[in-house]
């Protein structure tokens, strides 16, 4: 795989603007069905939140923590990175571990591993609480019709094609503007329960009484229908795969660059303007950066009806995230760990989204990656990446205020794995202003826009916009956030670059047996 300096040639079918998992995921499609693409990325290497970075022997994951669909023989609408990698011949660039349990819940007065297998989640849940049997089928049973509804509804033109067929989507629309709290009230009584059920939420960005109940019963699914995997090697490994997907048909990868503009001209893109000056001519421009900045500051808000102007400024970007990153001198043979542990001070997980808000959190998760790649450490070492969620603003600097978050996060965590300061071999940590300086994501956001009710589906941004030749893909766009979201998003843009109406469509058009 070749990283140039410079583009080989002045015009290109597709110019892509950022190389996060979306962006990628898009011009190794557009590039395996015969575009000539060139992905601009202003960083040193490809993947966006899910690229690694190695300190010493040390090799961590940015963000990503796990993923679901990476085999085949999913539940309908699953599979998802799987169908991407078979369709673009990358079967044996990744390899995946799959991980169970799919994560640990620890509340006041319960400590439970939830199994990343729908039959057992339900079984396991059923034993521990056999009060509330039917509640959890019915729950579990909500998301899974949500998932395979989404996935038909995809497959059409648009919402209004969904509204009219109600029989074939009878729980898409009437759930479609609920938050997760409101299903798990009228389906759960107990409030540890309901915690159970809940504790993903931060891989959401939103605490359950916000966040939409549509889009965390499809990643819910993604993990126990079609089961949960890291990537041995880091995620690096997944972005790396897709990129030598492009350069292999012919695409290039431009790194350290940046794109000034976006040229468009009479309602048309004509390319991109590098920060150095260059114009590279494409009649197609694929942006996976901020949908703010992209319409803002590289094209310009002269381009677009005001009505699309308006709908951007009401929308509502994700919160961020503060990280610690630490390597330990551990020997967790019959530690409770899991690869991924979530800590609660309460059952109430909006006095938990509070804390954050307030810049104190409560709670944090801790991952352990080296419990399913020990290659990533030293033998007898283990990485754990402490993530809490946090507000960008919070009256003070960041520079001040990352030693006393770090110091509260790593106090919590002493508390789960007592000794822990005193094994310490490395700590790094990461704040909003990282996110933002790495990402250029207004104010660090993660998840791109927040997946609150109003702005899944239709009430997020499309890949289309109003400038002729201008796409969007990545966690600003429809689906949204999560590399599940992402990669979604990436089969989204590249059907409509192509005029594609179905997923089954982009497949032909590749050549592939998906």
């Amino acid at each position: 795989m070749r990283f140039l300096d410079e583009p080989s040639c002045e015009a290109y079918d597709v110019v892509v603007v950022g190389a996060g998992i979306g962006g990628l995921c898009t011009g190794a499609l557009l590039a395996a069905a015969g575009r000539r693409v060139l992905v601009v990325e202003r960083h040193d290497r490809v993947g966006g939140y899910a690229h690694s970075f190695r300190r010493g022997p040390y090799l961590f994951d940015s963000c990503v923590h796990m993923i679901g669909g990476c085999e085949a023989g999913g539940f309908e609408g699953g599979s998802v990175i799987h169908e991407v990698l078979r369709g673009l011949d990358l079967q044996g660039r990744c390899h995946f571990e799959r991980l169970d349990p799919l994560y640990r819940s620890v509340l006041p007065g319960l400590d439970l591993r939830v199994p990343a297998s729908l039959d057992e989640l339900e079984r396991e849940l059923a034993d521990e609480f056999p009060a509330e049997r039917k509640g959890i089928g019915d729950f579990l049973q909500a998301c899974l019709d949500i998932r395979q509804q989404t996935h038909r509804a995809s497959m059409l033109r648009g919402a209004y094609d969904v509204m009219k067929s109600p029989k074939r989507f009878p729980t898409l629309l009437r759930l479609r503007r609920a938050t997760l709290q409101e299903i798990l009230d009228g389906c759960i009584e107990s409030p540890h329960l309901k915690a159970v059920l809940g504790t993903l939420w931060p891989y959401l960005g939103l605490p359950p009484s916000r966040v939409s109940f549509l889009y965390y019963a499809t990643m819910l699914m993604s993990y126990v229908a079609d089961h949960a995997y890291y990537c041995r090697g880091s995620f690096q490994s997944l972005a790396d795969a897709l990129a030598s997907a492009i350069s292999e048909r012919g695409g290039e990868l431009l790194l350290r660059s940046c794109v000034r503009r976006i040229d468009v001209e009479r309602g048309r893109t004509r390319g991109v303007v590098l920060e150095n000056g260059m114009h590279i001519a494409a009649p197609t421009v694929v942006s996976n950066a901020d949908a703010l900045q992209t319409v803002h500051e590289m094209v310009g808000e002269p381009a677009f009806p005001s009505s699309y102007i308006a709908t951007l400024d009401r929308m509502r970007p994700s919160i961020s995230a503060f990280v610690l990153y630490l390597a330990a001198e551990l020997d967790l043979r019959g530690s409770p760990l899991a690869h991924e542990n979530f800590f609660f001070s309460s059952n109430d997980h909006d006095a938990a989204w509070r804390s954050s808000l307030a810049g104190s959190p409560e709670w944090f998760s801790m991952t352990v990656p080296t419990l399913a790649d020990p290659s990533l450490a030293p033998a007898g070492q283990h990485l754990l990446v402490l993530t809490t969620l946090v507000p960008y603003a919070l009256g003070r600097s960041w520079r001040a205020l990352k030693p006393e978050i770090g110091e509260h996060l790593l106090g919590l965590a002493e508390a789960q794995v007592g000794g822990l300061r005193e094994r310490l071999r490395f700590r790094e940590s990461g704040t909003p202003r990282t996110l933002e300086r790495y990402s250029r994501n207004t104010d660090g956001a993660m998840y791109g826009w927040e997946l609150s009710p109003s702005q899944v589906g239709p009430g997020r941004v499309g890949p289309t916009t109003p400038v002729d030749g201008l796409f969007l893909a990545g966690h600003w766009s429809q689906p949204g956030g999560g590399i599940y979201g992402v990669v979604t998003s990436g089969m989204q843009t590249s059907r409509a670059v192509l005029g594609l109406e179905r997923e089954q469509d982009l497949w032909q058009a590749l050549g592939s047996p998906s």
